[in-house]
């Protein structure tokens, strides 16, 4: 979750869902760049990594495109409630 505390200080300033995309998408496309720049630099790049990865790919793309239609379906309020939930099972999650 590299765009978790972006995420949350946009919420906490009250920052209008579209300029907040505008802020945390490039956020975490950087964040996963680097990662993976690291990973190749130090060669912890593994070949199951890269299957594990191609395979994961038509669920990622299912993911985007509902991502993309719920935003534009929300309204603001609905929008701040989903991602602060969102957070919390997450967060959760990581504890549990």
């Amino acid at each position: 979750m590299p765009g978790a505390l972006p995420t949350i200080w946009c919420d906490m300033h009250g920052v209008p869902k579209n300029q907040q995309c505008r802020l945390v998408q490039p956020f975490i496309a950087a964040m996963q760049i680097f990662a993976l720049a690291l990973m190749l630099s130090h060669s912890s790049l593994s070949s199951k990594l890269v299957v594990d990865f191609v395979v994961s790919l038509p669920a990622l793309a299912a993911g985007t495109l509902l991502g993309i239609v719920m935003f534009r379906s929300v309204n603001e309020l609905a929008f701040r409630r989903i991602i602060l939930l969102i957070l919390l099972f997450s967060g959760l999650s990581l504890v549990f």
